[in-house]
């Protein structure tokens, strides 16, 4: 049975859906995406030409899912995308983010379906009706086409990130535990994009201890709110990959401490 014709047949007339999937789940190095796709019956039938292509995004080829992706953002009634970073990924646990960022792609939809198709076995808990379909990419067109949207999103993201951190073959791995990224995890250790609660890449990781002094120094240096966030970008995400996962966790506190202090002067002078 055709996906779309699948869809049609489980949701009453008149009544919008939607479909539920994530990108990037096993991938040791950037974010896990989610996204959400939403469809009516009127869009089924105007778009069916295009809705009738979807199948699940890892049956495409890079090129077909691209190229699909675009249409879909046409022909769907509505949808949105949510990414949770290794930092998420590393604090909450991979199921755990992948939920966040599934609730977070349900959040931002501009139309609220009456129920969504959740690929998998686990719920996100959207306050929405949910319906877990274990392979629901491959079997409802919603959930296909979420499918392809976040594929397409996350594998552009790699891309990017092969531009600002070459070496590690991001565009052509995106991120995935292959030989080649091994390898490269071997000679460079990891980059601050790779989650270090991943045992492969743990394996792999040259922490320096240098680094975590001067982190440590340094998230007590801002004098503002504002300055103290700019420290996660400047100072924290550049060397995250040198870092022991129980020096991270000392660092989160520090920035807390700092966080909480910072806010409640700003407060007192308002």
């Amino acid at each position: 049975m055709n996906p779309l014709d699948w869809d049609l047949g489980n949701v009453p007339p008149g009544i919008v859906w939607g479909g539920l999937d994530e990108a990037g789940r096993g991938a040791w190095a950037g974010p896990v995406v989610a996204a959400c796709a939403v469809l009516d019956q009127a869009s089924a039938k105007q778009w069916r030409h295009v809705l009738r292509e979807v199948k699940d995004s890892k049956k495409l080829s890079p090129e077909a899912r691209e190229a699909l992706a675009v249409e879909l953002k046409s022909a769907l009634s509505a949808y949105a995308i949510a990414e949770m970073d290794p930092f998420a990924i590393d604090r909450e646990n991979i199921l755990q983010a992948t939920l966040h960022a599934m609730r977070n792609a349900v959040a931002s939809l501009p139309v609220r379906p009456r129920i969504l198709f959740v690929d998998g076995n686990q719920a996100p808990g959207t306050g929405i009706v949910e319906r877990l379909i274990v392979d629901g990419d491959a079997l409802s067109c919603a959930v296909g086409a979420a499918s392809v949207l976040a594929k397409a999103h996350r594998d552009e993201l790699m891309r990017t990130w092969d531009e600002r951190i070459p070496g590690y073959g991001f565009a052509r791995h995106k991120g995935y535990g292959t030989p080649e990224h091994r390898e490269r995890l071997a000679e460079l250790g990891a980059s601050g994009i790779h989650r270090i609660s991943y045992a492969p890449v743990a394996e792999l990781q040259k922490p320096d201890e240098e680094i975590r002094a001067i982190l440590l120094r340094t998230v007590e240096e801002p004098r503002s709110v504002a300055e103290l966030q700019a420290w996660i970008e400047t100072d924290l995400r550049p060397n995250y990959g040198r870092l022991k996962l129980v020096w991270v966790e000392t660092l989160r506190r520090r920035y807390a401490d700092r966080l909480a202090k910072l806010a409640s002067k700003e407060e007192g002078l308002a």
